[in-house]
């Protein structure tokens, strides 16, 4: 695992009263009177601060991770801000050393997640029943599974683990009738393909949560296999895997995970910048690697910002769920607004691509200042038709979403889709609302997304910026995101009195 860089600033020597762990990287302010150039995974206070240190400060230490001792008085407002902005927490002298032995490992620099497909599964030998395939959404298995518990199904592609690194696990999966399911994981030995270093078994009950492997040991690879018994199906959808933060927070320090009714996730994640409006939100992007998109982008803006991530389907599946966790979603977007003292009209909303549904689906709920849109994408049953002659072969995640939300590839699916948005589009306040948007000529993914969102504008009031450039979908990228970061800094400066 890769060190831990912490930033000490207070009066004493910290490396001479407690034990720094070798994976550290221990700095003292006041050694050298000079910040770090890029941001630190840890920042420790045992001080108050002037307002030029905070300056700095602010800009290197990120949310979630600045520990305050109990030296630190809150007798001035700098301090105090600063703690209140990058989220702080108290470390108080007596669990410093179990922080530095047991906790500042989990304050990595790089999160990881990924998640293996239906298509890198195999099946046992020895099941006699059925198994199906939709799209590559997930493998269902139906039949008797047997009394006792076997292997059923086992992931081809192992999955490397490091020293000192901790892995999350979540076995996205549905089962009905009788069948149980257990989890076991193998670590073998690097270089070796029979010599185990360690087993782990997790029992349906932990398998209706995110399971941990704890390694303290030598790196290796881990080889992952289901255990079923009893009669009836059991739904595979996927195996998430990513490098465990534990309690402070997923795949971010302070990362949320909202959960579905059937096991789905969404992660959210808040930055409190300097705490003044607006709270600026972005939709992740299709993106196959799990995780949060557009951290360095958003924080470099200055303001307070939102990010929400959708690690289902392959590169997510649209922010949008027939179960709660739309719901479950929006709550939570007004419980950050609710919490940084905001209102709707102190609230941007922006996404590129996939993150433009989002962006535009529960921007109808919340009427926010403006919406900054890359590349709209506006009808998704189009979307997913357009995958068979416009551009075949290029985005097959549109049709396992038709698939997943409606059973079926036929027309009406398709029409019923598109009716997905302007359902609750046409019936939003629009009229204090700017949307700021650009697209593409040629886009093959929704070739009318601009133009939809033109003719469903009813309200009064609203205001309009398009910018047209010619391309693909996928073309013209860095054109794309220049115009939309700079729309960003126009609003801010603009509306928001930011410099």
């Amino acid at each position: 695992m890769n060190s831990i860089q912490i930033l000490y600033i207070g009066n004493e020597d910290w490396t001479t009263k407690y034990n720094i762990p070798d994976f550290v990287e221990w700095e003292n302010y006041e050694d050298t009177g000079i910040f770090p150039p890029k941001q630190v995974d840890i920042v420790i206070l045992d001080r108050d601060i002037t307002n030029k240190e905070k300056q700095i400060l602010a800009k290197i230490t990120r949310a979630y991770s600045l520990f305050a001792t109990e030296n630190i008085k809150m007798q001035n407002s700098v301090t105090h801000d600063y703690f209140e902005e990058r989220s702080g927490l108290y470390l108080y002298s007596g669990d410093v050393q179990v922080f530095l032995d047991q906790e500042a490992a989990k304050y990595y620099r790089q999160p990881y997640g990924e998640k293996f497909k239906p298509e890198h599964i195999s099946v046992s030998q020895f099941f006699r029943g059925s198994v199906r395939c939709k799209g590559n959404y997930d493998m269902l298995l139906e039949g008797n599974f047997g009394d006792t518990f076997s292997q059923i199904v086992f992931w081809k592609s192992n999955i490397p683990v490091f020293d000192r690194q901790n892995i999350d696990l979540y076995f996205e999966h549905r089962r009905t009738g009788s069948v149980e399911v257990k989890l076991h994981v193998y670590k073998f030995y690097n270089g070796s393909v029979g010599d185990i270093q360690r087993v782990w078994e997790f029992s349906q009950d932990e398998l209706d949560g995110i399971v941990t492997i704890d390694n303290d040991e030598l790196e290796g690879p881990l080889f992952v296999s289901v255990l079923a018994k009893g009669q009836g199906t059991l739904e595979v959808i996927s195996l998430h895997d990513r490098y465990s933060r534990q309690n402070i927070g997923y795949f971010l320090p302070g990362g949320e995970r909202i959960i579905s009714s059937q096991g789905e996730e969404i992660f959210t994640y808040l930055d409190k910048g300097d705490c003044k409006p607006p709270l600026a939100i972005y939709f992740s992007g299709y993106r196959k690697q799990e995780g949060f998109e557009g951290y360095n982008m958003m924080r470099k803006l200055g303001c307070p910002f939102m990010l929400i991530t959708d690690p289902r389907l392959e590169g997510g599946a649209f922010y949008i769920d027939n179960a709660d966790l739309e719901e479950k979603l929006f709550n939570n977007i007004e419980k950050t607004i609710n919490e940084m003292r905001f209102k709707k009209s102190d609230v941007i909303i922006s996404g590129m691509s996939m993150g433009t549904f989002g962006s535009l689906y529960f921007g109808s709920k919340l009427s926010p200042h403006a919406l900054i849109l890359a590349k709209p994408l506006t009808e998704l049953g189009v979307v997913a038709e357009n995958e068979r002659l416009l551009r075949p072969g290029v985005f097959p995640t549109s049709l396992d979403l038709l698939l997943k939300n409606y059973g079926s590839l036929s027309k009406k699916s398709v029409e019923e889709f598109d009716k997905r948005m302007w359902e609750r589009f046409d019936k939003a306040d629009w009229s204090h609302t700017k949307f700021i948007a650009s697209y593409l000529y040629e886009d093959d993914y929704d070739t009318d997304g601009y133009k939809n969102i033109l003719e469903h504008l009813k309200s009064e009031g609203v205001e309009v910026y398009g910018k047209g450039s010619h391309g693909h979908h996928n073309d013209n990228h860095e054109s794309v995101v220049g115009w939309f970061l700079s729309q960003y800094r126009l609003i801010l400066e603009e509306d928001f009195n930011r410099k």
